[in-house]
C-alpha cells in the first residue's frame, strides 16, 4: 500500500485476473488490464478473444484451459496491444485491449521480465506452456514452431 503507484516502481505489467477486488477497481473476476507501477489498471477488457469474424468470444482464465497471450509494444507509436485466443486459433487480427502509453519512463536498461502469480489464500495452479521475448522484432509464435517441427 505504501508504494503502490510510485513512479519509482518502474512495473509494467499485463495481469490475467480471476479473482474481483473493488479496491483495486477490478471489473469482474475475469479480466485482462494493463497496470502500470501498481495494482490500479490504466485499461481492463473481459478476458476474451475477437473470433475472424470480428466477434467478441469469451475466455474463461479459470478454466484450465490452454490459451494464447501476445502483448505487443510499439516504441514508435506508444502502442501497447493485447491479445488472447484459445492455444489452437491463430493471433487475432483485433487485440483485446489497447492503451497508447510512452513506457520509456517505466522501462530501465536493466530489468526482470517474467512471470508472477497471487490468489491469496485459493489454492490454485498457472502454467507458463512457453513464452518468447524479443526487442525491435517480432518474437517467436508457437504456431511457427509447430510448423517447423513438422517440416524438419
Amino acid at each position: 500500500e505504501s508504494n503502490n503507484g510510485n513512479l519509482t516502481n518502474h512495473v509494467f505489467a499485463v495481469e490475467l485476473d480471476t479473482i474481483y477486488r473493488s479496491e483495486f477497481g477490478d471489473i469482474n473476476n475475469n479480466h485482462v488490464a494493463v497496470d502500470i507501477n501498481g495494482l490500479d489498471s490504466l485499461v481492463a477488457a473481459p478476458a476474451g478473444y475477437y473470433d475472424s469474424g470480428g466477434n467478441l468470444r469469451n475466455l474463461t482464465l479459470i478454466s484450465g484451459q490452454p490459451m494464447q497471450a501476445w502483448i505487443d509494444y510499439d516504441q514508435v507509436e506508444n502502442q501497447i496491444n493485447v491479445t488472447l485466443a484459445p492455444i489452437s486459433a491463430a493471433k487475432p487480427a483485433r487485440s483485446l485491449l489497447s492503451l497508447r502509453k510512452d513506457l520509456s519512463e517505466i522501462l530501465e536498461d536493466t530489468m526482470f521480465i517474467g512471470f508472477s502469480s497471487s490468489t491469496g489464500s485459493f489454492l490454485t495452479h498457472h502454467y507458463v506452456l512457453g513464452w518468447s521475448f524479443i526487442l525491435n522484432g517480432q518474437a517467436e509464435g508457437r504456431r511457427k514452431r509447430i510448423e517447423e517441427r513438422k517440416i524438419r
